[in-house]
């Protein structure tokens, strides 16, 4: 069902299957203060003006007020099922600004930031002054990696204009225009699953089995401690070094995402214990459902949504690399198939009735390094804003989840010519050092396998 105004500037519609099945996931970990899958995205960025940190800190608020009347999804709440938006007064917004938009000293880094978010009946804000970094904190059923970067770029697109003091009125009460729809509303999928779509749910609810006794990584220890912080180590290709994995491979046929899914694969097995890497390896073939949506849906306006599905698929330990490169490869060219877009709704309501249920764990936990990717971050956010005088130039991205299970992530992206590897883990089940030396690891065996040689 659409938005709705249901009293005066009340709006409301129904919570999408798909985002209820994301936010049960999420709402699991409230019980400790935090939420799994939560999606952290951010940039670092110079401008052309000299402000000092009370001076950016006001300019930033500016844009995050703004940016609410853009993209007013990231101000709904979510309660009994149902999405609400308020129209608000110029107080609330205020109010609404101040609860939601932190700045943070001097002493305090990403790191420090994404280790100890805790969950939000809004979107969140956060501007390290310092660093001249923003990062914008979602609910995972708020949006997925490809629009919570969109929304960064849309933000820094109203930082420019605010610091280039542009005086537009904001569009009051007119922004609701811009609320988004679910997934199921915008693919038209009916409420009642026709036969077609309970046999197409069948096959991709078939591939949930193939996590049952999938390798994973050894775990320091046999305890179960609590979950603590998210953290995340990251692996930067020069320039030249990744021109190289490009070019080994396209000479091979594969994309760059199909060689590090392949690469994520052997890192498993080699962080695996001895006597379990005879095992299949079990990962997410995840897709954007973006670009296969019509317009306006597939554009930047509509990045405050969740718009992407995906489902569970295993290689064999005996597999080469490479034949795990070209099987994934297939896979990413195949996965979105009108089965695939028409089973979305009643997939998402049988794995929100499995979870429902409490469906007993793997033994062992799920560990394997599983992979999430939004290709060309330029795409999504561009290099560099110019409003008037003012330019503002982005150096660096970042992407990531916050994880609560022994599962560890692996993101991709390319920005400023530069493939990126980022491993998101919880610092409960994984040291440090660890981690670092695992990425590391990641990087040499996408070089190797490719025969490409990294720069010193």
């Amino acid at each position: 069902m659409p938005w709705t105004e249901t009293k005066p500037g009340l709006w409301q519609r129904p919570i999408g299957e798909n985002e209820k099945f994301i936010k049960f996931i999420g709402d699991r970990a409230h019980q400790t203060g935090r939420e799994h899958w939560s999606v952290t995205s951010g940039a670092t960025f110079t401008l052309n003006k000299v402000l000092d940190s009370s001076e950016l800190s006001g300019k930033c608020m500016e844009a995050w007020c703004a940016l609410r009347f853009k993209h007013p999804s990231i101000a709904c709440t979510a309660e009994n099922d149902k999405l609400t938006y308020f129209v608000p007064s110029t107080v609330s917004v205020i109010d609404w600004a101040k609860e939601t938009f932190t700045v943070h000293g001097s002493d305090v880094s990403e790191v420090n930031v994404v280790a100890t978010l805790q969950p939000s009946r809004y979107t969140t804000a956060h501007l390290l002054p310092t660093e001249k970094k923003v990062l914008l904190h979602f609910a995972h059923w708020r949006t997925d990696g490809y629009g919570a970067l969109q929304l960064v770029n849309a933000f820094l697109d109203k930082l420019c204009w605010s610091v280039n003091d542009d005086n537009t009125v904001l569009p009051w009460g007119q922004e609701v225009k811009r609320l988004t729809p679910s997934i199921e509303e915008v693919l038209h999928l009916p409420i009642t699953a026709t036969p077609d779509i309970i046999v197409a749910t069948k096959e991709y609810m078939k591939t949930l089995a193939h996590t049952r006794g999938a390798v994973g990584v050894a775990l320091k220890s046999d305890r179960q401690p609590a979950p603590a912080g998210t953290q995340s180590t990251r692996f930067r290709l020069s320039e030249t070094d990744t021109r190289a994995v490009l070019d080994a491979c396209n000479a091979r046929n594969i994309s760059l995402l199909s060689a590090v899914h392949a690469s994520c694969a052997a890192l498993t097995y080699l962080e695996a214990s001895p006597e379990h890497r005879d095992k299949h390896y079990t990962s997410t073939m995840r897709f954007s459902l973006r670009p296969h949506l019509p317009k306006p849906y597939c554009t930047a306006d509509f990045a405050a949504t969740l718009y992407t599905g995906g489902y569970m698929f295993p290689v064999p330990a005996s597999q080469s690399w490479l034949a795990n490169a070209k099987q994934y490869e297939e896979q990413y060219n195949t996965g979105i198939t009108a089965d695939f877009l028409k089973s979305r709704r009643q997939y998402a309501i049988d794995v929100l009735g499995i979870l429902q249920k409490g469906a007993s764990p793997s033994d062992p936990p799920q560990s394997e390094v599983d992979i999430s990717s939004v290709g060309d971050a330029e795409a999504l956010v561009s290099p560099q804003q110019r409003h008037g005088d003012t330019v503002l130039e982005v150096q660096d991205v970042s992407i990531g989840v916050e994880t609560l299970t022994r599962q560890i992530y692996c993101f991709l992206w390319t920005f400023g010519g530069r493939l990126e590897l980022s491993l998101v883990y919880n610092e409960a089940y994984y040291e440090a050092d660890r981690a670092k030396q695992m990425v590391q690891r990641l990087g040499n065996i996408l070089m190797t396998e490719l025969g490409t040689v990294c720069e010193p």
